[in-house]
């Protein structure tokens, strides 16, 4: 039953090596791209609201 095991599992090993890749620079990228989007969200916010606030301040000063 192991010999039959072995051979079977040199089959699929390389399969499932790339497909252990495979998702986990899926995984990788996924979770890069939402921090970053979140990251810029953020900033882009930040930065909306600071003008906003010297707009405010310059338009009754």
């Amino acid at each position: 039953m192991l010999f039959l095991l072995i051979p079977f599992s040199l089959l699929f090993s390389p399969f499932l090596f790339f497909l252990f890749f495979f998702f986990f620079f899926f995984f990788l990228f996924f979770s890069f791209f939402f921090f970053l989007s979140f990251f810029s969200f953020f900033l882009i916010s930040f930065f909306l609201s600071f003008f906003f606030c010297c707009y405010i301040l310059f338009f009754f000063f």
